[in-house]
């Protein structure tokens, strides 16, 4: 406001300036046209000054109203001087007051600016004596061209008219700066709450991407109390949930508490504030006025004034509370309980999809479990059903007609699809589980590449299959749990070699990217169709045409192959057209 009020006054020197310059041209005999320099001299010199002084008080707000108090001071015992010497109370330059009460207005408060106007006057009235006393000291054309003395009567004629004057002009600068000061309050209230609001949001925002990315129950907890503590700006907070079939409370996460405090079991169901139902908000505004609150004292120890509790709910159920405690008195907005039932409310939700997302993968791990111990229970006897036809087809247990033979081969070839849906489900429920630290092994992904090529030798020259290698000649080292990158070479060569007619060719690149490990398997088989590419990591899906070109095949070599590119943190694209071949792309960070 300082800084304002002196580029103001720069604009005023140059006006003056100018109407000096004008009434020395026009009409240099009705003023003291060198004095009227001097008092812009005058203004310029003590403008720069403050000026100057600004720039060292401008960090001291107290100091800085001082002087916008010292400028004002100025301007007025300046225009006092330049009304007496430009013709007294008939000087036209009395009006200037009005402009002076009006900058005032904006500056300063109401009342501040009535004892300005009040000064004014007295300032007046002292002119007013001293030219009814002596006489005017300026040359005016419409009094006279000599001086002269103002009569008593002019003067208490004049005095009423020009106080009428300035104190209307102040009383209407200073309402509809009032009304003006009203409205900004209003406006910086206003965009303070929509600032608030949109902080929230972004904060809500990022806890629940934060809660959404994570499916660890007491991680996503401890998001939630902690951005709840942030964006009520609370001391702390604990969010608690019932327990399955019973009555009481267990504290889940908690934030900004002591541990002491947390663990005090002075809270249950049906005792102190906890939420009844899910439109059920709790507010304490003063714990050691409020008889809810069962241990006050406890609460006051800790530092706590007020509560607020909101239930966490899901399907009309209230499963807990998330529960604010503030170190002053503090009663919440509408806004406010809003905004924080609204947060329960996603939280409830969150927490409840974690909760079945756990059950699900205790289920789950159960069926793999189940799965795994059956599929081994299987193998043994299936290879020795297996061995035995063998030797019964190859007549070690006596001679067989030709009919006997092929219903023996038959039954081989149907043991050894059961042989390799066997090994695919242990491979797929291997493949599921999270990768252990300490089976890790480092690797050469070049070397596991050449490996499989060679294990598979056999059966590319069975098809008169070309193929292509495109293997780094310096190492490529990688830690996996051991196996995991020969299964998803196997698999993917094998499916390769499946759907690939004799004659064709596979081609096999490894190579390291800024991305990580790139590994390339393509093929000129069959191919997918467009509407099928999304299907074939699904668990026992075979597409219609691989059905046709092969019997053979489970529908579980990809789904082995995602599951554990996805273990380290990689991914895999397909690009395919129907009788042109397909590619497989997969990318390993390393």
């Amino acid at each position: 406001m300082a800084s304002w009020f002196i580029r103001l006054r720069w604009v005023a020197v140059a006006g003056f300036f100018m109407l000096s310059v004008f009434l020395s041209l026009a009409a240099p005999q009705i003023i003291h046209v060198k004095f009227l320099y001097l008092a812009c001299f005058v203004i310029f010199f003590y403008n720069f000054e403050c000026f100057l002084l600004l720039k060292q008080i401008r960090d001291a707000g107290r100091l800085s109203a001082v002087f916008i108090h010292l400028q004002v001071a100025l301007d007025w015992l300046v225009l006092i001087v330049i009304i007496y010497v430009t013709g007294g109370i008939f000087s036209p330059f009395v009006f200037f007051f009005i402009l002076h009460i009006i900058i005032n207005a904006i500056m300063l408060p109401a009342w501040q600016c009535y004892v300005y106007t009040v000064f004014s006057l007295i300032s007046l009235a002292g002119i007013f004596c001293a030219e009814y006393l002596f006489s005017a000291p300026a040359f005016m054309t419409w009094r006279s061209l000599q001086p002269g003395k103002v009569s008593l009567n002019t003067a208490l004629l004049a005095f009423p008219v020009y106080a009428f004057i300035l104190f209307t002009a102040t009383f209407l600068a200073t309402a509809i700066m009032a009304r003006f000061r009203q409205r900004e309050t209003e406006v910086r209230c206003l965009s303070q709450k929509l600032q608030d609001n949109l902080q929230r949001r972004e904060m809500l925002m990022e806890a629940t991407q934060a809660m959404i990315s994570s499916y660890d129950l007491k991680s996503i907890l401890e998001i939630i109390v902690r951005e709840s503590t942030a964006i009520l700006q609370a001391q702390g907070a604990v969010l608690r949930l019932i327990k399955p079939g019973e009555e009481s409370l267990e504290e889940f996460a908690s934030y900004g508490l002591s541990e002491a405090f947390v663990a005090s079991p002075f809270i249950t169901r049906r005792r102190g504030i906890f939420p009844k139902s899910p439109d059920d908000i709790i507010m304490v505004a003063d714990v050691q006025e409020d008889p809810r609150i069962i241990q006050p004292q406890e609460m006051l120890a800790e530092g706590i004034r007020s509560v607020i509790s909101v239930p966490l709910a899901h399907k009309g159920t209230v499963m807990g509370d998330l529960c604010l405690y503030c170190g002053r008195q503090r009663t919440y907005s509408t806004d406010e309980t809003s905004f924080f039932k609204i947060l329960a409310a996603g939280s409830g939700i969150i927490i409840d999809n974690a909760r079945t997302r756990l059950e699900l993968e205790t289920k789950n791990k159960v069926i793999m479990t189940f799965a795994n111990r059956m599929c081994h229970d299987l193998r043994s006897p299936a290879h020795a059903v297996q061995s035995l036809l063998a030797v019964l087809a190859e007549g070690y247990m006596g001679e067989i007609n030709d009919k006997q033979k092929e219903t023996v081969k038959r039954c081989i070839r149907r043991l050894r699809n059961l042989d390799a849906l066997i090994r695919d489900i242990l491979y797929l429920t291997v493949g599921k589980a999270p990768a252990q630290e300490n089976s890790f092994c480092t690797v050469d992904i070049g070397a596991i590449a050449e490996e499989s090529l060679q294990l598979l030798e056999e059966l590319f020259r069975e098809k008169r299959l070309t193929v292509t290698r495109a293997l780094p000649a310096e190492q490529l080292p990688f830690k996996e749990s051991s196996g995991d990158m020969l299964r998803v070479f196997s698999n993917l060569l094998e499916n390769a070699i499946r759907y690939t007619p004799a004659g064709g060719s596979i081609s096999v690149a490894v190579q390291r990217a800024e991305a990580g490990i790139i590994i390339t398997v393509s093929d000129t088989g069959i191919g997918i169709e467009a509407e099928e590419i999304d299907k074939i990591f699904d668990e026992f899906h075979r597409t219609v045409q691989a059905k046709k070109f092969s019997l053979e095949g489970t529908g579980l070599g990809l789904p082995i192959v995602k599951n554990i590119v996805m273990r380290y943190n990689g991914f895999i694209t397909v690009e395919s057209q129907p009788d042109k071949g397909t590619t497989f792309c997969i990318t390993l960070p390393v």
